[in-house]
């Protein structure tokens, strides 16, 4: 028996049976359309900025424990925190900034926060030509650009439907499905070539790769001009106190069948996951593998690379009628990959390992998105995106302390059977006692 996507605040019955037609387009918008020019332009606009954060974001993601790892000669543990310091802004500010991006202006929010992520780069640029270069400020960066993430993360994702929906007013055949598979595969190329530049901080040195993150995220504030004005907040939704709204959302996330697990499983993923590829990998790359920035760059880059490829073959795909049952398939074979761990393989062999995870990794990262874009309702996404990405986000300094500290009593690859172990568990129980294995979408008329 299949079951279909249920609305978020109820536990009715599903919407409908396989037979039944396509529900309307999620989230329509009900203002006036702007000028069809900008609507034509807003897509590639909007793909632009994904672009352009997430190169820095691959960049960041080398530079950052190359910095730790292999100029400051921390060990596994403070690596862990530095990482940590990171994501932790997250459990902080995550839920307020899904408020924030539904009470104010997304277009603009991004705008201003674009505008401001490129200076704690500059500054570390700065800090390392002066040699003057302390562990205390890979923390102070870490605090600063996780706030700033953890802000333009919730808006940035809540957009996306706004502008799916534009331009299916114009009669254009995209569906909201494959408007997230191609931001995910905006987002895994640019931080392909953000991880490729990354590895070139051990022969240009890190100092002017920083810039180059800095540049990124700076014109990222251009695209976002180019995005239409969203329409007017309901002024019930601005006078609502900040607390209560995100009281709001989490009793819709807590009351839904689809929701509560779906962020559940973000949690378990933050946790033993990013754990293992914020702290696992570095460590593997210094201390199994003897290799410098370029070791750890040719990682990420097979990682995000078969995310790219997986997220590209979804955008052809305009329906999938069981996405819960594809993600979790896809987790399994994330399980696998890092199972692999377990072991010494060559390294091009490990390559390959990382490369299947990423293939894998880019399929549920996809389907999770449009299965929680779908789920929730329009008045209240921002805020249930920014819990679902708490979820992730918030689970991640967990995973890296812990793994940080299991890395450094055990070994890179004694510590990789807790997270192979964790998701194992995780996956049989959305399995078994949750019903997104046998969630249906009906296929579009």
């Amino acid at each position: 028996m299949t079951q279909a996507l249920p609305h978020p605040i109820d536990n009715d019955p599903p919407l409908a049976p396989e037979s039944a037609p396509a529900p309307e387009p999620p989230h329509l918008p009900t203002a006036p359309l702007p000028d069809l020019g900008r609507v034509k332009r807003e897509l590639p606009a909007y793909l632009a900025v994904q672009a352009a954060w997430f190169v820095g974001f691959g960049l960041q993601m080398v530079l950052f424990p190359y910095l730790a790892a292999n100029i400051l000669r921390v060990g596994p543990d403070l690596l862990g925190v530095a990482q940590m310091s990171l994501s932790a802004p997250s459990l902080v500010f995550l839920l307020f900034g899904g408020v924030i991006a539904e009470q104010w202006n997304p277009r603009r929010l991004m705008i201003t926060l674009h505008s401001m992520a490129w200076i704690p780069a500059i500054v570390l640029a700065s800090m390392l030509a002066r040699d003057n270069f302390a562990y205390w400020m890979m923390i102070a960066y870490g605090l600063v650009m996780g706030t700033i993430g953890a802000f333009i993360l919730p808006a940035r994702d809540a957009i996306l439907s706004e502008i799916i929906a534009r331009r299916m007013r114009l009669g254009k055949t995209l569906t909201l499905q494959q408007g997230v598979a191609m931001a995910s595969l905006a987002q895994f190329g640019a931080q392909v070539v953000g991880l490729g530049l990354g590895g070139l901080a051990s022969v240009v040195g890190p100092a002017p790769l920083l810039v180059g993150q800095a540049f990124c995220l700076g014109i990222g504030a251009l695209g976002a001009k180019l995005l239409c004005k969203p329409p007017p907040r309901p002024q019930d939704d601005a006078r609502t106190p900040p607390l209560k709204a995100i009281g709001e959302g989490l009793a819709i996330v807590r009351r839904s069948d689809v929701l509560a697990p779906m962020t559940l499983s973000m949690l378990a993923i933050g946790v033993f996951v990013i754990g293992s590829f914020l702290v696992v990998l570095p460590i593997l790359n210094r201390d199994v593998y003897h290799m410098r920035s370029t070791g750890l760059g040719l990682m990420f880059i097979a990682f995000w690379t078969g995310a790219f490829v997986s997220s590209a073959a979804l955008t052809g795909i305009a329906h999938v009628a069981r996405p819960g049952r594809l993600m979790l398939i896809a987790q399994s074979a994330g399980v696998a990959c890092i199972s692999a761990l377990l072991l010494q393989p060559p390294f091009w062999l490990f390559l390959v390992a990382i490369f299947a995870w990423g293939l894998a990794a880019g399929v549920s990262v996809t389907t999770s998105r449009a299965i929680v874009q779908e789920a929730a309702p329009p008045t209240h996404l921002a805020r249930v995106l920014s819990i679902y990405q708490l979820g992730f986000m918030g689970g991640a300094p967990i995973g890296s302390i812990l793994m940080g500290f299991a890395t450094a009593k055990f070994g890179p690859q004694g510590a990789a059977i807790i997270p192979a172990i964790g998701l194992a568990v995780m996956i049989a129980l959305m399995a078994t006692q949750t019903p997104i294995w046998r969630m249906d979408r009906p296929k579009p008329a």
